[in-house]
């Protein structure tokens, strides 16, 4: 600890759902915790933003409703009463139609998406499953060090000899991009299993106020200092100090010193911040790679009687996107009365030919997204916005739980240093959640020592 401070001080770089999680944990303790954000908002990828009457979600979509680390994390900040799980279907779209399906629907005949898999894709379902369901616990989004069957190979490799060519198109791959956001030749078979549980186990909500709810309500329970770009984790021998930062408009540095500093940046962004790590951290660190995304709202002045997603994109069809859905999968405060907010994803190959393009020509293939999926789409929405995301999605590539794993016992090799973000578990919002919890009580057991 610093000498002379009544209480534990801890500085977190990084205002996304991992850092907010990771301050508010520690606020809770008694610690006294300041956050250090370059943008002018908290939410990072988990964020909304407000355009006339409408919400629009400009990264993370929704909520899984089977985590109970980013549930109690939301009902701890005062948002239990405002989260929503509506019952509307999930779907496929393939060969021009779209097959929908209900995760844990007691009727077999709503449970799965039929008319995608069809009689050739039926058996991937029966050579796959009994390893999902043999290793159906270790198989969680939060936690991929447990993840003990499939880190070795691709999802690909996985499938070549278990599936056919129909349920890797129409199975298989809607359901990585739609979980990862890439496909079953990036990611591990594991990565592939927990994509699997994730699509048609889990259940999807949100909050009347938006994804961004969320950090919002993080970010009242520790000072959060928006504008403030960190350069340099202040050192003292071997051991983190503190953090130097700067306004993101101009202005003399400063430092803020700490007894634990939290780094939840993404992996590329690491070590320009931090430094030098352990050899352990930093090769996790140099190992991974970032899938683009790109997110499109359209705020349409008429709902669609469609379901409301979201609704994942086999491969082949006349649809550059890899999924969306519309706002009744999440709550109806996200539109006026009869309008609706649909969301296009695009993740995949198709992002980096797409990502430098004019905003018009993104929109227009949303639009055209729309129209396909949901039956209706305006040739001027009432209002629309991009948002590009470089690092949209840490790739779960082969080897990446024996990363975890190592990253998990090696810590940062560094004093006083934790380690936080979704590359240190999973590319959703419950594992970036988990990560900053698992900061927390690192630091919180470090303290105790």
């Amino acid at each position: 600890m610093v000498q002379g401070s009544p209480v534990p001080r801890a500085v977190v770089i990084g205002a996304g759902v991992a850092g907010l999680a990771a301050a508010a944990a520690l606020a809770a303790e008694g610690w006294r915790v300041v956050v250090l954000e370059k943008e002018d908002a908290v939410g990072g990828r988990c964020r909304t933003v407000r355009e006339g009457d409408y919400l629009f979600d400009t990264g993370a979509q929704h909520f899984h409703d089977s985590y109970d680390d980013t549930l109690n994390t939301a009902i701890r900040a005062g948002l239990g009463e405002t989260f929503r799980v509506p019952h509307e279907p999930k779907g496929i779209y393939h060969d021009g139609r779209l097959s929908t399906f209900v995760p844990r629907e007691l009727n077999p005949s709503r449970a799965l998406p039929w008319g995608a898999l069809g009689m050739e894709g039926f058996a991937g379902v029966g050579a796959v499953a009994p390893t999902l369901m043999a290793h159906y616990r270790s198989y969680n989004i939060r936690f991929p060090h447990w993840w003990s069957e499939g880190d070795d190979i691709t999802a690909a490799r996985f499938l070549a000899r278990r599936s056919t060519a129909r349920y890797r198109r129409n199975i298989a791959d809607p359901a990585a991009l739609y979980t990862m956001g890439a496909g079953i030749e990036e990611i591990s078979a594991a990565a592939f299993m927990v994509a699997l549980r994730y699509t048609f186990g889990d259940r999807t909500g949100a909050f009347t106020g938006g994804m961004g709810s969320l950090p919002e309500a993080l970010a009242r329970k520790a000072k959060v200092i928006t504008g403030m770009v960190a350069t340099e984790v202040v050192r003292e021998g071997r051991k983190a100090a503190g953090v130097r930062a700067v306004p993101a408009s101009g202005g003399r540095a400063r430092t803020y010193k700490g007894d634990v500093v939290i780094c939840a940046l993404p992996a590329e962004v690491v070590p320009a911040v931090v430094g030098r790590l352990g050899r352990a951290a930093e090769d996790v660190a140099a190992a991974v790679d970032y899938a683009p995304a790109i997110v499109v709202n359209l705020a349409l002045s008429r709902s669609s009687a469609a379901p409301g997603g979201p609704l994942m994109i086999a491969r082949g069809e006349d649809i550059a996107a890899a999924w969306a859905c519309q706002s009744t999968s999440k709550a109806a405060e996200y539109a006026p009365a009869g309008g609706a907010v649909a969301t296009v994803v695009f993740s995949g190959a198709e992002v980096p030919a797409l990502i430098d393009r004019q905003d018009g020509t993104i929109i227009d293939a949303a639009s055209a997204a729309c129209s396909k999926l949901f039956g209706t789409a305006p040739r001027k929405p009432r209002h629309a916005r991009v948002d590009r995301h470089p690092l949209a999605f840490p790739v779960v590539s082969p080897g990446h739980a024996a990363r975890v794993r190592t990253l998990f016992s090696a810590g940062s090799g560094v004093g006083n240093l934790l380690l936080a973000g979704d590359w240190t578990t999973s590319p959703t919002v419950e594992g970036a959640v988990s990560s900053g919890l698992q900061a927390a009580g690192r630091a919180l057991a470090q303290q105790a020592r």
